[in-house]
């Protein structure tokens, strides 16, 4: 699966509602005076037009990788990460089990499409990955329905674990939902934080 799929149920493909979430918290974040960044893209900064600048930012640049490098992040510093975290949730900690070393906090928004949660897929079904356009046919699609289910809540359910053990935030963020609702979620989760001495 990748950040390009849509499902018919879906309003936007995961990679938008991503990208929409973090320029958003970016300018929440930037009019309130915080130093912002995009690891990888640019150095922190402050300025009013946060948001602003990271998207002529984005607009520019080119194969930005999916784990971009976050040795520099600091102590004490927050970081959001969106994603729709389907990559093996060992993979995922490895990633960032670094972070936490270091003293920062993270707040992982996992984005989904509703399809990804329901599976509600029946008869013969080809699955065709939108970026690699690798196809995979399934004759009863309903029959892999219990087993699909039931391996998607549990790898979303040791992440969401993972990050509490660690003080971390966990958010999912549907397509088919008011990316208003993960925005504010978000944003009071970090402000709360900010408000118990942290900075960032």
């Amino acid at each position: 699966p990748s950040m390009l799929y849509k499902s018919q149920g879906a309003t936007v493909s995961k990679e938008s509602r991503a990208i929409v979430l973090v320029l958003a918290l970016a300018e929440l974040l930037s009019r309130s005076g915080e130093r912002i960044a995009w690891p990888g893209l640019t150095d922190p900064f402050t300025a009013r037009n946060g948001a602003e600048r990271l998207a002529a930012q984005l607009a520019h640049a080119a194969g930005l990788p999916a784990r971009p490098d976050l040795t520099p992040m600091r102590r004490f510093s927050d970081i959001v990460i969106a994603s729709d975290f389907l990559d093996p949730v060992e993979e995922t900690m490895a990633w960032l089990e670094p972070l936490a070393q270091r003293g920062v906090r993270a707040h992982l928004v996992e984005v989904c499409d509703p399809a990804e949660e329901t599976f509600p897929y029946v008869g013969r079904t080809e699955f065709r990955d939108p970026e690699t356009g690798e196809k995979l046919t399934a004759g009863r699609a309903e029959m892999l329905g219990d087993d699909y289910r039931r391996l998607y809540a549990a790898r979303r359910d040791e992440l969401a674990s993972w990050c509490g053990r660690l003080g971390w935030s966990y958010t999912v963020s549907r397509t088919d939902r008011l990316a208003s609702e993960t925005l504010i979620k978000v944003h009071m989760t970090m402000t709360a934080d900010a408000g118990r001495g942290r900075g960032r």
